[in-house]
């Protein structure tokens, strides 16, 4: 690895922690000061930090001059077992078995502490053993470094709950020897069992301390809630499962997300440079584990070191199936608030649904929730006109220099016939789009909107299709908006809903306000306009009555005078201005409401166009029937009231039908 990696923070934080039980904080930061350190004390407190030979070699001499002790590297080293209490390092050499079987594995052991110097068992039996330590030759030897060494000797056989060894150091490096001798000798009972007395609390005291980290893990995990971040955090943490000196995992949050890679001890391109190939490939310096548990398997984590204690692979196992356990609940809980979100948009939907009173509010409306509960990157929604065209009814997500564009879209059959296909065939199932779809327009919608996905859904009921909703990801596989996609049916069906009830207020609306011959505003409507139009201003209302109307229905039947009636509607609609109303009050009277007229000139203009529209016969039932009216009507000012104006220009009209006696006889049928 590219990092310093010489001496372990196993070291760094037992010397200032003795530093810190001997002479308090004022020494610790004198010691600090004195070795040159750059970070704040807590730093060293990292067992999982790796530091350099030097590094350790001057925190030594620094300790030893803020506490007076030239003895402190081997104090130290007499300390390391209570201050490594809470590491996987304690806990993995308490279940090696005994003194003798970790002196047999003293190389691996060393490793734990450093990499600058090799040690070699030349002889180990029950109670004894020869060890050979030689520094590296880039290395300077030095007598703190041998202290420390004879200090952590001493202590192998208290890690196990016997006595404390004692050493003996014949041959030192500093002296000038090829290497550093060490003869341990301790006492042993012949039938020595790890499990009794204090080497059962030993590994019991061990076992809690790393329980306890765990649970502190397992806390900050959950806390992390988003399992991306759960991720990071679980290669950040693997330090305090497995002694190892880096980390990297490789992981999915989720099946519909891209794996995730993280590390520890690592620089960004050695983690690139071990996972370019996919898979961390095995080796003898590495432990993998795979993060799986009951229900998935997330990915894997790789812990890196010289060489590994047979303990330590089911420890990084046990880890790796905590977090996996860890990733499931938060995946579940995530799922939970996810449903707990998209129950929340749809219920919102439905109440912004209520005050919808259009069509285009409801499209307005379901764009909006389509948006943002699918998590889409662009929505839109089409409605069905009455030629059977799909024309754009809202959208949102889309740039701004398409608006007048996308607004402006209208489909047809012949234009995208994927869309009209599947929408008539089974309106209730959502099609995802990608760019190797054949239709043309879906593909030109993709691309002008930069999509890489787009999901489609009919907004129908059974016996009714509305139009479609449509909503468009970036930068997304298929699978990774299934769980979106599943909900737009939802949105849709509510939609459907809502604009069915908006055709039900509209035909509530034309029964009551509407004359259902004609399709003119009925008494009800016009009186409503007329009272807006008397408070606002001045203006003139005209009454029109058909003379001799009842000859028609008499003589050609009442088809006939029904369709002599709607065509007076239409006639009377285009002699008007814009902003005059034309209503039809019952039987065969009509009026005219012109807000603009203000004069008698004015009315009696209006009057004459009613009348030369009527110059020409109207064809009814075959029969060219000769049209005779009775017309006239009123002015009126600001402030009256509407049913004086109308009275008023009913009697204006009778005064013009009394004048004119008019004695129009209708042609018989046949």
């Amino acid at each position: 690895m590219d990092s310093i990696r010489q001496t372990s923070g196993v070291t760094i934080r037992a010397i200032l922690r003795h530093v810190r039980a001997t002479g308090g904080d004022e020494a610790v930061a004198r010691t600090l000061a004195l070795a040159g350190a750059a970070h704040e004390p807590e730093v060293y407190d990292d067992p999982r930090r790796w530091w350099s030979y030097d590094f350790k070699i001057r925190l030594f001499e620094s300790a030893a001059i803020a506490l007076d002790d030239p003895e402190v590297a081997h104090k130290v080293g007499l300390t390391i077992i209570e201050h490594t209490v809470g590491t996987p390092l304690i806990l993995a050499l308490s279940v090696v078995g005994g003194p003798t079987q970790l002196l047999r594995l003293i190389a691996t052991a060393n490793l734990r502490f450093s990499t600058c110097a090799e040690m070699t068992a030349v002889r180990v039996r029950r109670g004894s053993a020869t060890l050979r330590y030689q520094l590296h030759p880039q290395f300077r030897p030095d007598r703190h470094d041998c202290l420390y060494t004879q200090g952590l000797l001493t202590q192998v056989p208290a890690a196990f709950g016997l006595p404390l060894a004692t050493v003996a150091h014949p041959e030192c490096q500093v002296l000038g020897a090829p290497a550093c001798v060490y003869e341990l000798r301790w006492r042993q009972p012949r039938l020595f069992s790890r499990s009794r007395g204090e080497a059962g609390e030993h590994l019991r005291g061990a076992m809690v301390d790393q329980l306890t980290q765990l649970q502190h893990t397992v806390s900050e995990l959950v806390t992390a809630q988003a399992p991306d971040r759960v991720l990071a955090m679980v290669a950040d943490r693997a330090g305090f499962a497995v002694s190892a000196h880096a980390f990297v995992l490789v992981a999915q949050p989720s099946a519909d997300q891209p794996a995730q890679v993280h590390g520890f001890g690592l620089s960004q391109a050695e983690i690139g440079r071990l996972t370019a190939g996919g898979r961390v490939e095995p080796g003898p310096d590495r432990l993998i584990a795979d993060i799986v548990s009951p229900t998935r398997h997330y990915g894997y984590l790789v812990a890196f070191n010289d060489a590994f204690l047979d303990a330590e692979r089911p420890l990084l196992d046990a880890y790796a199936n905590l977090a996996a356990v860890t990733l499931d609940a938060l995946t579940a809980f995530e799922a939970a608030a996810e449903r707990q979100r998209s129950a929340e948009s749809l219920l919102g939907l439905a109440r912004a649904l209520t005050r919808a009173r259009t069509p285009a509010d409801v499209a307005r409306v379901t764009t909006e929730a389509a948006y943002a509960v699918l998590h889409a990157d662009k929505a839109a929604m089409l409605l069905m006109d009455d030629t059977g065209a799909l024309r754009m009814a809202a959208h949102v997500g889309w740039p701004s220099e398409l608006h007048e564009r996308i607004s402006a879209i209208v489909l047809d059959t012949e234009e995208s016939p994927l869309i009209f296909a599947s929408r008539r065939g089974e309106p209730e199932t959502t099609t995802l789009y990608d760019h190797t779809t054949e239709d043309p327009m879906i593909r030109g919608f993709l691309e002008r909107g930069g999509m890489d996905l787009m999901a489609v859904v009919g907004i129908a009921l059974p016996d009714r299709m509305y139009g479609v909703l449509v909503a468009g990801f970036v930068g997304q596989a298929a699978a990774g908006v299934q769980s979106y996609v599943a909900r737009m049916l939802g949105v849709a069906d509510q939609a459907a809903t809502v604009l069915r009830t908006c055709e039900l207020l509209d035909e509530t609306w034309r029964l009551a306000h509407l004359d259902a011959l004609t399709g003119l505003p009925n008494r009800r409507a016009f009186m409503t306009h007329l009272a807006e139009a008397v408070r606002t201003g001045p203006g003139a209302v005209l009454f029109i009555d058909l003379d001799g109307f009842k000859g028609i229905n008499d003589s050609l039947g009442h088809a006939a005078g029904d369709d002599l009636l709607a065509a007076v509607a239409g006639r009377l609609q285009g002699c008007t201005r814009a902003g005059d109303l034309v209503a039809r009050l019952g039987g065969d009277e009509f009026v005219i409401l012109s807000p603009a007229l203000e004069t008698e000139t004015d009315l009696r203009r209006l009057t004459q166009r009613v009348r030369e529209a009527f110059r020409e016969p109207v064809a009814i039932a075959g029969v060219a029937v000769a049209v005779r009216l009775s017309v006239d009507g009123t002015l009126y000012a600001a402030g009256e009231t509407s049913h004086d104006v109308l009275n008023r220009a009913d009697s204006a009209m009778y005064r013009a039908k009394r004048a004119r006696r008019s004695d129009t006889e209708y042609p018989k049928a046949g």
